[in-house]
């Protein structure tokens, strides 16, 4: 495949968000979409927010082990308002996805490239 988001690699590259990380990584090694550069971009982008997303979880969960009731009810409170966001910026990217669109998160797609560019490197 040759790399631009053609009509066929689009809805590839937002399913590759659909189920999180384990689509993400399905993409990356699935053929023909493992050659598409456009497809393994969303795929990478798709695993890192997966994984950022999994991280955020882990440290309301332990916050919210550990404070008193009444912290314990406000940090569940802006849990649902972060994950409400980060729900909604999910949808955002299977639409960039979807629309052709390149879309690279600030900061996460850095972290992403780098450690791709490592892994090729090995």
């Amino acid at each position: 495949m040759n790399g631009e988001a053609g009509k066929q690699t689009k809805p590839i590259a937002a399913l590759a968000y659909i189920g999180f990380f384990v689509t993400g990584i399905i993409f990356l090694y699935l053929e023909p979409y493992n050659q598409d550069e456009f497809v393994r971009f969303h795929a990478r982008q798709s695993i890192g927010f997966s994984v950022a997303w999994f991280a955020i979880e882990i440290v309301f969960g332990v916050f919210i082990a550990i404070l008193p009731g009444p912290l314990k009810g406000l940090l569940s409170g802006i849990q649902v308002l972060v994950n409400l966001a980060l729900a909604i910026f999910w949808l955002l990217l299977i639409y960039k996805a979807y629309t052709g669109e390149r879309y690279r998160i600030p900061e996460l797609a850095d972290i992403v490239d780098n450690i791709a560019g490592q892994s090729a490197a090995h």
